[in-house]
């Protein structure tokens, strides 16, 4: 499918969102999946080559255009990414992935995520909230500071716009940050769920942040059919 560049801005530290102008077309598909994108004729070029895949920001509901997000790196797509001009062509699609919303709503869903990780969430709480879906769902966000932290005030919202959804952010190094800090171990599960086992469990981010949640669940007690996992390398 072709698509445009609509607009860029910077939405936290080293982090952009990206819309796309579908050209009329409209994208079927759940919150949480991702969608390949590719660049044609980038300025910069590598080994690694001109086609990515990012999850989807925006819920199913605004799939007349498409939104993504992404820390800024090195690489020669991250690059050109961030300067291409306004209005540049580019392929997307297709799309993939399963992690998405469990059928069912029954059950407290718990969202871990990290850094950029929290983009699937994004489109699932977008979706839940639009359509007044019955889910129970904390958010648990960490980050390195408030500064580095995507969609902050967009995630406060949400809970202020639906009482199913708790939001808890926690920082790894910010000593001007007042809330949680440090990183979600088992003390900290076990602080903000009096029963761990009883969730379900979705986790997005670094795949090392990922094995580590991973592993802190187990230990919790927490059930390998209750948790969910999604990596982001971030190339």
């Amino acid at each position: 499918m072709k698509a445009k560049i609509k607009s860029r801005e910077t939405i936290a530290e080293d982090t952009i969102e990206v819309k796309f102008d579908l050209l009329g077309e409209k994208l079927d598909f759940q919150a949480g999946q991702y969608i390949w994108v590719k660049l044609n004729n980038p300025p910069y070029q590598d080994a690694k080559g001109d086609n990515r895949h990012f999850t989807i920001v925006n819920p199913p509901e605004d799939g007349s255009e498409l939104v993504i997000a992404t820390r800024v790196r090195e690489s020669a797509f991250k690059r050109s990414l961030n300067e291409l001009p306004i209005g540049t062509e580019v392929e997307v699609g297709p799309l993939e992935g399963d992690f998405v919303l469990p059928e069912d709503y029954t059950t407290p869903i718990v969202f871990l995520a990290g850094g950029i990780g929290i983009t699937p969430f994004m489109s699932m709480i977008s979706h839940i909230v639009n359509n007044n879906l019955r889910y129970l769902v904390t958010v648990v966000y960490s980050n390195k500071s408030k500064k580095s932290t995507a969609f902050f005030e967009q995630i406060g919202e949400f809970a202020t716009q639906n009482s199913n959804i708790k939001v808890i952010f926690t920082m790894t190094d910010d000593p001007d940050w007042s809330g949680e800090s440090g990183r979600i171990d088992k003390d900290f599960i076990e602080k903000h769920f009096a029963y761990p086992d009883e969730n379900l469990y979705m986790i997005a981010g670094p795949p090392e942040m990922v094995q580590d949640m991973y592993k802190v669940l187990l230990d919790c007690e927490v059930a390998n059919k209750n948790i969910t996992t999604e990596n982001f390398t971030g190339y």
